[in-house]
């Protein structure tokens, strides 16, 4: 199957066409950061998305402008537009064609992040394309401005010693692994036919960000603050796991990425 994926240096999309391409799929990948002319939000690149789409037998729009919560809680108009004119030009360019679109369970948020996902389930639906609804998926990746909260925490412990968290650590999240992560959506392209209009794609597992912490340490101080930046907790829809199953217990994908940071340091 000729396979387009939109966002394919993410981390999602990264390990997904790893999985594709030894699977025998023929993947084209397309992402800004090989290429300025992969910028979705600019009109002038709308035609070579619409040959690499019209090309393809099924397309992955991962594509977002998007990061862990450190940068999604503090969005700007630039972040709203930037998003907001990615996903026009993108969705125009998506009738007829088999499809996912990576959303988020924040997308019945009153939150710019969660709104946007919301508008882009909105895309979908009217497109007869798939929704797949991410909870926080975790692997590897760079430490930086759109890092996320694992990320985060083995940097704290790797440059301190300790993890001191932004909040008390009691708001609750379910983690999943990159590599289950990947296998879930080949899955849900095998089965296209038979998925729901929205899928959840997650651990299915509920976790204090405090419980994180401790996988990683024992050394974790807390801050008597209780906010939380994903202001609903829904149960994820359990559809999935008729097809799929997660392989990787959070503590297995912990003491994996624990070793690939030693590993990285020396």
């Amino acid at each position: 199957m000729r396979v387009l994926v939109l966002g394919s240096s993410g981390l999602i999309g990264a390990p997904l066409v790893a999985r594709l391409r030894r699977a025998g799929h023929d993947v084209t990948e397309w992402d800004v950061a090989m290429d300025r002319a992969h910028d979705l939000t600019d009109a002038a690149n709308v035609p070579g998305a619409r040959d690499a789409i019209e090309s393809s037998d099924f397309v992955f729009f991962l594509a977002f402008d998007v990061g862990g919560a450190k940068y999604i809680s503090t969005p700007t108009a630039s972040f709203i537009h930037r998003n907001s004119l990615l996903m026009a030009n993108t969705f125009s360019l998506l009738h007829g064609k088999r499809f996912v679109f990576a959303s988020s369970t924040m997308s019945n948020m009153d939150v710019p992040y969660g709104t946007l996902k919301r508008l882009g389930e909105h895309y979908t639906s009217v497109l007869s394309g798939i929704s797949v609804r991410f909870w926080n998926v975790y692997g590897p990746q760079k430490y930086g401005e759109r890092s996320h909260v694992i990320t985060d925490f083995i940097h704290k412990l790797r440059t301190t010693g300790s993890i001191t968290m932004m909040t008390s650590g009691a708001e609750k999240r379910q983690f999943l692994h990159t590599e289950d992560c990947a296998r879930c959506l080949e899955t849900i392209a095998a089965h296209y036919d038979e998925m729901p209009p929205v899928v959840d794609v997650t651990s299915f597992e509920w976790t204090t960000v405090r419980e994180l912490a401790e996988l990683l340490c024992d050394d974790v101080v807390a801050r008597n603050d209780n906010r939380d930046s994903h202001t609903k907790s829904n149960e994820p829809s359990p559809f999935i796991l008729s097809y799929w199953r997660p392989a990787i217990s959070l503590r297995e994908g912990i003491a994996q990425l624990l070793a690939e940071s030693r590993t990285a340091k020396r």
